[in-house]
């Protein structure tokens, strides 16, 4: 005999976070009869009910979601039933080519309790987890997400174990990863000949007296390893910036809780909340005082706060704070296992702490700042991506946006969704390039795609871009516009136009020059460019060379005899050289980072940095919030001149010249918009830079800058992909 109840379909972070137990445990608390289940949608739901009782079941759910879980869309539908007589938790439906894969997770507060609880089986066992937390995306080799299809396929649960993965009331109720000391993953000390020096905690207890003592670890987290060692240990750092040829660039610090990150840095009540996050992310922070070695010439230490058993374990012998810096070579790929990691840094690190469950897919920290209250991110992976978004569009079939050469993410539209990749970094890099194949491989298989259109930057000279054929190419400074528009798209009528202020160090731009200097009046199907930062001359390529950069300006505006001094410092011959290769030199750029790194080439006496987006951080520290002075940036037919900036530069000391840079800048960009009735867009990775938003926030001026999106380039191909499926 058949009657009628209501199936419900729901889309969204729903498999593999405990989605299905709550609903159990809410049909049981309700009294409902029916079942669930997960299928290749998501979660499909059927309830023997009314239609009131349904909508109050729906709402209930929405109001008690797992940790994890997220709802992008639901399906109400009423259908003839069998009669059922209890709610269960039936299998799940094969087709799984639609399902959202999560990304992994810091350690949940229930599971970091029993960590710490010695009546507990798992106590002190560093793989505990649970469905709201642990380790997803770097253990799936398949869908559906099964243990049968990730890397725990090989470790076998006990019966303890696989009584709380069977039952529908325990959080544990498939949770793929689960494991305890009874079925424990090995974990184990190796010297770098590969020899097991100490199993399980008598190898942390091992790790940390060797930390003390001055020794580099790579040890294993949960998208690969971290090299560490003591972050007070002036010897130990010194030797590991001389062994990684990482003379400037600052070091991540892992701390065990957040008392022992607040006695070095300042920490308000949302970058709290951030460290004590699922998510886990390094927190760019105001250091408290100089930590030279550390991070050398600026005010600000990324800290993460120990996020895995793993970490917590280590810091149960080890008191202090832990540098925690990726295992790579200088610009590639974090390795993730240990046959790279002997071949690549065996000159590195002098021990490491390795364990036998597979990283599959490798996975970076996640960085953010806080802005204003808010959370500025500037690299999305662990925690985060892969992403999927709804996304409704009239363009049928499935795309690839190919993204940026430099801190690259690619986007795939599917199915009406988004999907966003883990951060993959700069594909110049041979080991990266391989990573991005290997992980587009990954998902074009696991979804099984195939691609109808490719989007790419217009340089042509991108060696990924050319293993496809069918490209449609977006210029990469409107791709910025366009992700940041996609990120406030609510806060605009259709089609409504925006004044986007895109600046960046590099992008090739419509007249192939070097363009990143650039104002844009936009929307999402057409630009305009009004206004650029003037062009000038390079010397060559190698952007590192920032002294080059500042005698180009000098040379450009023609201020040698106000440059006098700087020139000074540079060898008759080579400064001759030089100048004749500027004269005859082709390239030309409205970068107004490479601008700004000019600037600090003279203002710091700098002939190369280290990294990017160091004179930026350097500038930071020596801005005075209280002298009232600005530079004038002038603007004539459409051209920013920034001449006086240089002559700043050249006679001025530290804290005023940039204290006028800035002011300069931020005047420059209100005084622009005065001009438009228009709301205004701030993007490219110069607007990564803290006191730069600071001061136009001070000024009471309305803008938008990307938060949930990074401003930078891994945000790329997020505006290719919004931008074509916009486009008429």
């Amino acid at each position: 005999m058949c009657h009628f109840g209501y199936k419900i379909r729901i889309s969204g972070l729903v498999q593999g976070v405990g989605f299905r137990p709550k609903v159990y445990e809410l049909a049981l608390n309700l009294k409902f009869f029916g079942e669930v289940k997960n299928d290749g949608f998501g979660v499909e739901i059927v309830l023997s009910c009314t239609k009131e009782k349904c909508e109050k079941f729906i709402f209930l759910l929405k109001e008690n979601l797992p940790p994890l879980a997220r709802i992008d869309s639901i399906e109400i539908s009423q259908v003839k039933l069998k009669k059922y007589t209890n709610f269960s938790i039936e299998n799940s439906l094969s087709n799984a080519k639609s399902v959202p894969m999560l990304s992994d997770f810091a350690l949940c507060n229930e599971c970091k309790k029993e960590f710490f609880d010695k009546k507990n089986k798992r106590f002190l066992y560093p793989f505990i987890t649970c469905t709201h937390c642990g380790p997803r995306f770097s253990i799936i080799k398949n869908l559906p997400y099964d243990r049968a299809n990730t890397t725990m396929e090989k470790l076998p649960m006990c019966e303890f174990c696989k009584s709380e993965y069977e039952d529908p009331k325990n959080r544990r109720f498939h949770a793929q990863p689960i494991s305890c000391p009874k079925c424990k993953i090995d974990i184990f000390l190796k010297n770098k000949k590969g020899e097991v020096l100490a199993h399980d905690e008598k190898a942390f207890k091992k790790c940390a007296k060797l930390l003390k003592q001055g020794k580099i670890l790579a040890i294993k987290g949960m998208g690969g390893f971290h090299l560490m060692c003591d972050a007070f240990n002036e010897n130990a750092l010194k030797e590991l910036r001389l062994r990684k040829n990482r003379p400037k660039k600052p070091f991540a610090l892992m701390c065990e809780n957040i008392d022992e990150a607040k006695k070095l840095c300042f920490i308000d009540e949302n970058e709290e909340k951030l460290l004590k996050s699922i998510l886990a992310p390094i927190v760019i922070l105001k250091a408290k005082k100089a930590f030279s070695l550390i991070a050398p010439d600026v005010d600000k230490l990324g800290i993460t706060l120990a996020y895995t058993p793993l970490h917590l374990l280590l810091f149960k012998h080890f008191k202090g704070v832990l540098v925690a810096t990726s295992a790579n070579l200088s610009g590639e790929s974090i390795i993730k296992d240990e046959k790279n990691l002997l071949l690549k840094l065996g000159n590195v690190f002098d021990f490491y702490l390795d364990y036998n469950r597979e990283i599959h897919n490798a996975s970076d920290d996640s960085i953010v700042q806080v802005i204003d209250g808010k959370t500025m991110f500037l690299r999305t992976s662990r925690g985060l991506n892969p992403m999927y978004l709804d996304f409704k569009s009239e363009k049928k079939g499935t795309f690839l946006a190919l993204g940026a050469e430099l801190k690259n993410e690619f986007v795939i539209f599917y199915e009406n969704k988004l999907l966003l990749s883990p951060y993959i970094g700069d594909l110049k890099s041979v080991d990266v390039y391989e990573r991005f194949f290997s992980l587009l491989d990954f998902f074009k298989q696991s979804y099984d795609l195939k691609f109808d259109q490719i989007l790419c930057d217009k340089h042509p000279n991108f060696s990924y871009a050319k293993e496809f054929q069918n490209t449609y190419k977006i210029q990469h400074h409107y791709a910025h516009f366009c992700a940041v528009y996609f990120e406030y798209e609510k806060e605009f009528i259709k089609d409504e136009k925006a004044l986007g202020f895109i600046f960046d160090g590099t992008g090739y731009g419509d007249d192939k020059s070097i363009w990143g200097g650039e104002i844009f009046k936009a929307n999402l199907k057409e630009y305009e460019r009004i206004a650029h930062f003037k062009s000038f001359k390079l010397i060559n390529s190698d952007i590192k060379n920032i002294q080059n950069l500042a005698l180009s300006l000098i040379w450009a505006y023609d201020l040698e005899e106000k440059a006098s001094h700087f020139l000074a410092k540079i060898p008759k011959i080579k400064l001759e050289n030089l100048k004749k290769i500027y004269e005859s030199s082709t390239l030309q750029t409205s970068s107004l980072g490479r601008i700004i790194d000019a600037f600090g080439s003279i203002v710091f006496d700098i002939e190369k940095i280290s990294y990017e987006a160091q004179i930026g951080l350097m500038c930071e520290a020596f801005y005075d919030e209280n002298l009232n002075f600005s530079y004038e940036i002038l603007i004539k037919d459409g051209e920013i001149d920034f001449k006086e900036l240089i002559i700043g530069a050249l006679k001025d000391d530290k804290i005023k010249a940039i204290t006028g840079m800035f002011n300069a800048l931020a005047n420059f960009i209100v005084e622009f918009s005065k001009n438009y009735d228009l709301k205004v867009l701030l993007s490219g990775g110069v607007f990564q830079n803290k006191t730069l938003l600071e001061i136009l926030k001070a000024k009471n001026f309305n803008f938008f800058v990307p938060l949930k999106f990074p401003c930078n380039d891994s945000s790329i191909a997020l505006g290719q992909m919004v931008h074509f499926l916009k486009k008429d």
